[in-house]
C-alpha cells in the first residue's frame, strides 16, 4: 500500500468520468501494489493499465467489504457488495456500490472533518460509497427505523475506527414507484401527466428550497442536475440579428469565439431560453428597468407553460412519450429523472426518481 502518491499519479489513477474532471480531478485514496479481482468502479482493463505504468492502482471493492462488515455488526444487515462495474438491477436487499461520480475526500478536507490528531497518524484514509436500500413501503414507521439502524452503522462515531460523512457532491435519490405485479403497472397516465406539468412549472421555486449546488444552473457541472424544462425553453428570437456579420465572422476563420472578438469579429447569438430554471435579474435599479423585466419574465414563464401543457396533454400521448419529453431525449441526469418510469421491466424496476435532495447521514431530516 502506499499512501503518499504525487500529484500526477493521482490523476492516473483518477476514477471518476470525464464529464467531472472540472471538479473531481485526482483520485485522493491510498493505492495499492497488487492486482484485484474486482476492479471498482472503471472495469478491470482501466486498473490494469494503473498498475502497468504507475505499479500502483486504486481501491477495488476492499473498503466495500470492510464497510459490508462494519454494517453486519452494527445493524444486522447483510448487504450484497457490488462485484464488477456494472450495477446490480436487483434491489431486494440492501446494497454498498461505488459510482465513476464519486471521489474521496482531499487530506484537508478529511482533517477538517475528523480532526487533525486522527489523521496526522497516517491511518486514516476515505473512500467514495454509495449505499441503497431495497424498496421500502413509505407509510410504514418501521421503514425509517430501518433507515436510522443502518445510517447509524455507516456513520460510526468518535469512539469507532470508522465514520461516514456527506460530502457537497453526496445527494439522496429516492426512487417512487408501485408494488411488483405480474402485470407490470405503473401509474396512471394522467397522474404523471399532471405530476410532469407541476414540476415543470414551479421548478425554479422548487429549485430554491435546495442548496445551491443542488440547483440546474449552468455553473454547477457535473452534478448530474440537469433543468427537466430544456425541450421546453421558449426558441431564441433570431428577428434582430445581423446575419452579414455573423457569414463575416464564420468566413474569416478566427480558430475560437474569444480570438474573433479580440479582433472586433464576435457576435454572439440568442440562446434557447433564458437559463436553466432560473430567472434573470434585471441590469438597471430603476423601477422602469425592474418593471419591463418582471413583465418579460412573466411573458418567458408563460410560454413554458403553453408548451408544457400542448405537449405534455396531447391527445395521443404516452408513457414513452411523457418520460421522452420530461428527461429531455432520454437523459436520466435531470431534477426528476423519467428514464426509468418507462425501462423494460428486466432492465429494473419502474420507478420515479427524484434527484434534487442533498445527502445526509440523519434519518430525521
Amino acid at each position: 500500500m502506499i499512501k503518499d502518491l504525487p500529484l500526477s499519479t493521482r490523476e492516473a489513477l483518477r476514477q471518476t468520468s470525464i464529464q467531472y474532471l472540472c471538479t473531481r480531478s485526482y483520485y485522493n485514496g491510498w493505492a495499492l501494489t497488487s492486482p484485484t479481482a474486482y476492479p471498482l468502479p472503471r472495469g478491470p482493463r482501466f486498473h490494469n493499465e494503473c498498475l502497468d505504468k504507475n505499479g500502483c492502482r486504486g481501491y477495488g471493492d476492499e473498503v466495500l467489504k470492510i464497510e459490508r462488515d462494519i454494517l453486519l455488526a452494527g445493524s444486522a444487515t447483510d448487504a450484497v457488495v457490488q462485484e464488477s462495474e456494472h450495477k446490480t438491477q436487483c434491489f431486494e436487499r440492501w446494497h454498498l456500490t461505488t459510482d465513476n461520480s464519486l471521489v474521496g475526500a482531499s487530506h484537508e478536507a478529511l482533517t477538517e472533518i475528523i480532526g487533525t490528531n486522527r489523521t496526522e497518524t497516517g491511518e486514516w484514509d476515505s473512500a467514495p460509497l454509495e449505499l441503497v436500500s431495497p424498496p421500502l413501503p413509505l407509510d410504514e414507521e418501521a421503514s425509517f427505523e430501518i433507515i436510522a439502524t443502518v445510517l447509524a452503522a455507516v456513520r460510526g462515531s468518535n469512539l469507532d475506527h470508522h465514520q461516514a460523512f456527506a460530502d457537497q457532491w453526496c445527494g439522496l435519490h429516492v426512487h417512487i414507484g408501485l408494488p411488483p405485479s405480474s402485470t407490470d403497472e405503473t401509474f396512471p397516465l394522467p397522474l404523471l401527466q399532471h405530476l410532469a406539468y407541476i414540476t415543470l412549472v414551479y421548478e425554479p421555486a422548487i429549485s430554491s428550497l435546495f442548496p445551491p449546488q443542488r440547483r440546474p444552473d449552468r455553473d454547477n457541472t457535473g452534478m448530474d442536475l440537469g433543468s427537466n424544462r430544456d425541450l421546453f425553453l421558449p426558441e431564441p428570437d433570431y428577428s434582430n440579428v445581423d446575419w452579414d456579420a455573423v457569414e463575416m465572422v464564420y468566413d474569416s476563420g478566427y480558430a475560437s469565439d474569444d480570438e474573433a472578438e479580440e479582433e472586433g469579429m464576435y457576435v454572439e447569438l440568442p440562446k434557447k431560453g433564458r437559463g436553466r430554471g432560473t430567472t434573470t435579474t434585471p441590469a438597471s435599479p430603476s423601477t422602469a428597468a425592474a418593471a419591463a423585466a418582471e413583465t418579460e419574465d412573466h411573458e418567458y414563464e408563460i410560454r413554458i407553460q403553453q408548451k408544457a401543457q400542448t405537449t405534455l396533454f396531447a391527445p395521443a400521448q404516452t408513457l414513452h412519450g411523457l418520460c421522452h419529453a420530461m428527461s429531455s431525449g432520454g437523459q436520466r441526469g435531470r431534477l426528476v429523472n423519467w428514464t426509468y418510469l418507462a425501462r423494460n421491466p428486466d432492465k429494473g424496476p419502474r420507478t420515479l426518481e427524484f434527484r434534487q435532495h442533498e445527502g445526509c447521514l440523519d434519518a430525521g431530516e
